[in-house]
């Protein structure tokens, strides 16, 4: 088992919101990045506020790279304008992993109890 972080980095102009992010080891060596720009004039306002570009950034992430790596910690920059880009909190993050059966991809998640369980 390899732990990893992801670093989330987020840009927002009048025209569009940028999210970028980069996963790497502990020893940053770079396993998996990407990138969304989405144009405000279409963007799905809820999509954006509901920290959901960031949770899907994480999917696309644990399921591009080797099962052998579990996710360890992830950094968010503060949004500029949080009333047009939101960042997941740990119980939306949490839920995003149970109910998308990516339980597999994490060291430690809490059950619905608060349990934590260790992977």
């Amino acid at each position: 088992m390899t732990p990893y972080k992801i670093f989330f980095n987020n840009r927002i102009t009048t025209n569009s919101v940028v999210v970028s992010y980069n996963a790497s080891t502990l020893s940053n060596e770079e396993i998996f990045n990407g990138r969304i720009k989405l144009q405000l004039s279409t963007a799905n306002g809820r999509f954006l506020k509901s920290g959901n570009v960031a949770l899907r950034a994480i999917e696309t992430t644990m399921m591009g790279i080797d099962t052998n790596y579990r996710l360890v910690a992830v950094t968010f920059t503060k949004p500029s304008q949080a009333t047009i880009l939101s960042i997941p909190d740990y119980d939306s993050f949490n839920k995003y992993v149970f109910d998308h059966g990516m339980t597999h991809g994490v060291l430690m998640v809490m059950d619905k109890n608060k349990k934590k369980n260790w992977r």
